[in-house]
């Protein structure tokens, strides 16, 4: 096609080649077959979400790239139903409609020619008379152009709003169990968008505001609120002060506070959410909680109670507090603190192991686990996330799975991982206990049997649960609770400054370079990332003749330079670069190749033969772009299919956060730290970073970062576990000690809700 000047307002129409490049900003660049030899390059935000073999109509104009020559810049979009026999073919076979590929894309077109799309449109019956399309295949086409229908809708919808409609198919993958259309739902429910993860109230909201919400309308207040305590929870909190929260949900809507409190009100009414009165501290001290939080710490509350005052089964097994322990014989000799730990979890129904890296913990655990089986107890091992379970089982040498898994073992015993049901143990170890969120350990205490014991290890130093709530932190603030820490060191005795410098982040010392700890200063942040990725592509390689693969970079923040967009982006470019004729798929700012290391981050027990868990990692091997759907390969040697519209579940795993990490020993670990994330710098955030390496540990970073890291203590996180713990048991005369007060905690028993 001809190229008009520079500047000059005009039209572009054809069909989606390739996608590019995305940003995370929705800038999209792509190709556009106009039927020319050389496609357009086309870029713009507007063009976000748009997949190859889509109709555009663009509106803009024309630019001179440096580097990539005439570019057109494009300032509206229409999506629109192919025209040319040419153009329903490529549209057919580009795998927007799952099911249909090159083959079957002509054998439609050739059937039914310039009427092609006003059969898939108004008499899908039709494609039965396409030879290759039986009453299965026929089912499945439709239901996926059914699917494609809804998400083009949505995106007219979006786009009308001047939103990037690009969230569309997530959008409707989110809700495709609803009964009504996606755009419909949104139509009239637009502040449900909210409930999709990675949209936020703001992107609703302006939903809203087109679709002509008042912004003082009780649908929009309502909503603020929520959301408002919705955030409250994702950084961790189980429940807002009222007033804090009234404040919270003004600055949102910007809005009058004075208009919220009635609205809060309907909200506890209509029990979408609870406020727990102190009557004799007066409302200031009301507690707004979720209704889900609010059961969750009850319900914990109630069967750590009831684990705690129940008879044991163990206890009847043999006199473990006076007896020699039954050893194996030439067992290294166990160190008093660790003979106490041992004791404990058999002795104490409900107990606590905590230590650092170094102090024995791994060990003391394994010795428990031998002991009680010889004693012919049953135990049952489980971690938060499945690498944790890994590192579990090596060290026990016993089975030990996900909690997650052991809450749903599988019907048939072919499908358990064990030989009995799991939750019929004697003694549960629960690994990684600072891991574990409130709404898990709820549903894991509950399934626990009365009169069994639970030993809960872990390391207080650590980052907090992703999920809302300190459940670690909570049992140890119970004084009736067992517990013993762990504090010899026998590691750094062995000389590891990965292990001495975990102890003197601790301590909010700086740590000391030398042996398997490297601390790189460079105070220019701009040259951080591409240090980091010098390291990672080229020098530790070379120095130590490792796989790429067994180097994992650790970032404090998703966001900037250093974080993991732009630096897991920077590797896979070098690692796994695009490759002319190889299959990729973008979601969002991400594309998919053969051979991406990726991280599900949601638990599905029915993918794969074994199940797919948090925080495991795993290899892309096939990309199938006709029936949309990829298959990774998990580091277990299981496998598992994900649909395009799912990989909001699949993360790459090139960078990934410390909070990703949890759990997970890596051979190497580079850790960028720079002032750009500082809002996040905290002294636990470095130290689970740094006790993630196993043989060398790399912090490449600020001098600045790094001080305000080891100043800065972890936020305090809203729960009233603990306090529930004493009202729960306050008639058990063990549970009588009083609990200490924190700051920002009311050291009373609560009253009843309102």
């Amino acid at each position: 096609m001809t190229v008009p000047g520079p500047g000059s307002e005009t039209t572009a129409e054809g069909i989606v080649e390739r996608v590019v490049f995305v940003d995370r900003s929705g800038f999209t660049v792509l190709l556009l077959g106009t039927g020319a030899d050389q496609p357009v390059r086309a870029a713009g935000e507007i063009l976000q979400g748009a997949q190859p073999g889509e109709s555009l109509h663009l509106t803009g104009t024309w630019r001179q790239h440096p580097a990539h020559g005439p570019q057109f810049a494009a300032t509206d979009c229409t999506h629109t139903l192919p025209a040319s026999l040419y153009a329903m073919r490529r549209y057919l076979a580009s795998g927007l409609i799952k099911g249909i590929g090159p083959k079957l894309a002509d054998a439609i077109v050739a059937e039914f020619a310039e009427h092609t799309m006003h059969v898939l449109e108004q008499t899908p019956q039709r494609l039965l008379e396409v030879h290759q399309i039986g009453p299965g295949r026929h089912a499945r086409i439709i239901e996926a152009w059914k699917i494609h229908q809804d998400i083009r809708e949505l995106m007219l919808l979006l786009h009308g709003a001047g939103v990037p409609a690009g969230h569309a198919p997530r959008i409707c993958h989110h809700f495709a169990t609803e009964t009504t259309d996606t755009a419909d739902l949104v139509h009239h429910h637009p502040y449900r968008l909210t409930e999709v993860r990675g949209l936020g109230f703001g992107y609703a909201d302006a939903v809203a505001q087109w679709l002509g919400i008042p912004q003082q309308s009780p649908q929009r207040l309502r909503a603020g609120i929520l959301h408002a305590l919705d955030r409250s929870a994702a950084q961790g909190h189980c429940y807002l002060p009222e007033a804090q929260l009234l404040r919270e949900a003004a600055n949102l809507l910007d809005q009058d506070q004075a208009l919220l409190p009635r609205e809060l009100d309907a909200l506890h009414t209509s029990g979408q959410l609870l406020v727990e009165q102190h009557p004799h501290l007066g409302r200031e001290t009301a507690l707004v909680f979720s209704r889900r939080l609010h059961a969750a710490e009850t319900s914990l509350a109630k069967h750590l109670a009831r684990l705690h005052n129940a008879p044991t089964a163990l206890s009847r097994r043999r006199d473990w507090t006076t007896t020699a322990l039954p050893l194996p014989e030439g067992a290294p000799k166990l160190h008093p603190a660790q003979e106490q730990a041992v004791r404990m979890a058999l002795t104490r129904p409900v107990s606590v192991l905590t230590g650092g890296p170094g102090c024995g913990k791994s060990f003391t655990v394994a010795t428990i686990v031998e002991v009680a089986e010889a004693a012919g107890a049953q135990v049952s091992l489980a971690a938060p996330t499945g690498r944790a379970a890994k590192r579990l089982s090596e060290l026990t040498g016993n089975q030990a799975t996900t909690v997650h898994r052991l809450l749903r073992p599988g019907q048939s015993p072919g499908d358990s991982l064990f030989d009995q049901d799991p939750m019929e143990a004697d003694l549960f170890v629960i690994d990684e206990a600072s891991m574990l969120d409130l709404p898990l350990c709820e549903r894991l205490l509950e399934k626990i049997p009365t009169g069994a014991h639970v030993l809960f290890v872990g390391d207080t130093d650590q980052l907090p649960s992703i999920g809302p709530g300190t459940v670690l932190a909570d049992l140890l603030r119970v004084p009736a609770i067992a517990r013993t820490a762990l504090t010899h060191v026998f590691r750094q005795d062995q000389g590891s400054a990965i292990t001495t410098n975990a102890h003197r982040i601790i301590a909010g010392q700086t740590p000391l370079s030398g042996g398997d700890f490297w601390y790189l200063r460079e105070n220019n942040p701009d040259k951080i990332p591409d240090l980091v990725l010098d390291l990672v592509t080229r020098r530790l390689p070379q120095a130590y003749g490792l796989a790429p693969g067994d180097i994992q970079v650790l970032c404090p923040t998703r966001k900037h330079p250093a974080g993991t967009h732009e630096l897991g982006r920077r590797l896979q470019d070098v690692l796994n670069p695009a490759r002319d004729g190889d299959a990729e798929h973008w979601c969002d700012a991400r594309p998919f190749r053969l051979g991406d290391r990726v991280m599900p981050t949601r638990n599905d027990p029915k993918k794969g033969t074994n199940g797919v868990f948090n925080g495991s990692t795993a290899t892309v091997i096939t990309l199938d772009t006709e029936q949309r759907e990829l298959e990774i390969a998990l580091d277990d040697g299981d496998t598992a299919t994900y649909t395009f519209d799912e990989l909001d579940d699949v993360l790459h795993a090139y960078a990934i956060t410390v909070h990703r990490a949890q759990g997970s020993e890596y051979p190497i670990v580079v850790i960028p730290l720079t002032t750009a994330g500082a809002f996040i710098l905290r002294r636990n955030l470095l130290y689970t970073a740094v006790t993630r390496g196993k043989s060398k540990v790399i912090l490449v970073g600020e001098d600045e970062a790094l001080r305000r890291a080891l100043a800065t203590a972890e936020p305090h996180r809203n729960t009233t576990v603990a306090l529930r713990l004493q009202r729960t048991t306050a008639n058990d005369t063990a549970w009588a000690e009083p609990l200490p007060s924190t700051d920002g905690q009311i050291p009373l028993s609560l009253g009843q809700a309102r």
